[in-house]
């Protein structure tokens, strides 16, 4: 299963690790992201493992997002670096949707990597928090689990469940989360700890039971196992945007470093219009702080009303994904018309905003 990491450990002396997923794996909770996250743990283990090895990372993980904004992010933010290994960790932040959502989109991700990057070997980390847990508890599916995992076995990759040995030492605590993750659901640096535990003794067992080979092999494609399957999903930042036309709204640069520029817009009535292809529409907010609804119609049809913010997104920083619109002819170049229409404000967040990041199409 990870016969072409052993490869380049071992002949080219060389392994570039990417990390895929949400604040886990970001290493919040960690006293330190950059050597006490159960990611630093991994890739230091790899280098006192293989010395002689040049081992080099990159962490491509956004606290608070999952499988629907991965998908579309995928092509910029991880296989562009070229990995050799990849390690995705989503099931938390998939937590209270579906299977039947989750499914396609984790597949989509595992197609992506295997269709542009066919070398590479993948392990899904499977991770735990309270709302799992309890779940499990009262005997309900952890759903996207399950619909990772489905995914992982079609595409022959393996999976590392350290959140079932965390669980595990939480019960025997007796439900005391405090030492392993105090918030309930971010790892401490005993949990990052214990996790990477279980990461790098899962690799350690595959490594050895992985043939030896002379030069890397592609790992296969299977035929996808949903119809909806995004494997096709793009994010197209503003000023790709084909056929954009702005009325109040205007290109600044993003002020969290994400994206180099960002559409924005503090009025009610401002609008863009712009084309695009394929049966999908969605954006990303590029400031977690915002507080607007939005208006958006592709082809003339009714409008529909897209939230750009929650309870939890007004307070922080935060990527959001959201996808709106879905069924459309796949083969069409549509036209979406976006109108600003209702700002939101309060004691706390005095400005309202809608800052744009980029669309999403599939």
């Amino acid at each position: 299963m990870l016969r072409n990491t052993k490869f380049k450990l071992t002949h080219e002396k060389k392994l570039t690790i990417g990390y895929f997923g949400g604040s886990i794996t970001d290493g919040t909770g960690a006293s330190d992201m950059e050597k006490t996250s159960y990611r630093a743990l991994v890739t230091k283990w790899f280098s006192e493992t293989y010395p002689d090895a040049q081992i080099g990372d990159f962490n491509a993980s956004i606290g608070g997002t999952g499988t629907g904004y991965g998908t579309f992010r995928c092509d910029r933010d991880l296989l562009a670096h070229d990995p050799d290994l990849v390690f995705i960790e989503y099931c938390v932040n998939d937590i209270g949707d579906s299977y039947d959502n989750v499914l396609p989109r984790a597949e989509a991700i595992l197609r992506k990597i295997r269709k542009t990057r066919p070398l590479v070997d993948v392990i899904v980390v499977v991770s735990t928090d309270t709302d799992a847990a309890a779940a499990m508890e009262a005997g309900r599916a952890f759903e996207s689990r399950d619909a990772m995992l489905t995914a992982a076995y079609r595409y022959g990759v393996p999976f590392a469940d350290p959140g079932c040995t965390l669980l595990f030492q939480v019960l025997r605590a007796g439900g005391d989360w405090s030492a392993f993750a105090p918030d309930g659901s971010h790892p401490s640096d005993l949990g990052h700890s214990i996790m990477a535990n279980v990461i790098t003794t899962l690799i350690s067992e595959l490594l050895e039971k992985s043939e030896a080979v002379d030069v890397p092999e592609a790992h296969s494609l299977p035929e996808p196992l949903c119809p909806n399957v995004l494997d096709s999903g793009t994010m197209t930042e503003c000023r790709d945007i084909k056929g954009l036309e702005m009325n109040g709204f205007r290109i600044v640069p993003s002020k969290i470093g994400r994206f180099a520029e960002i559409i924005e817009s503090e009025t009610v009535g401002d609008s863009i219009s712009f084309d695009f292809e394929g049966p999908v529409l969605g954006l990303i907010w590029d400031d977690g702080c915002v507080n607007g609804d939005l208006k958006v119609s592709v082809d003339g049809a009714e409008p529909v009303t897209v939230r750009s913010w929650d309870h939890v997104v007004r307070s922080f920083h935060k990527m959001q994904a959201a996808l709106f619109m879905e069924g459309l002819d796949p083969s069409a170049l549509h036209h979406a018309e976006v109108v600003v229409s209702h700002l939101y404000t309060d004691k706390d967040n005095p400005t309202a905003y809608v800052r744009i990041a980029a669309i999403l199409t599939a």
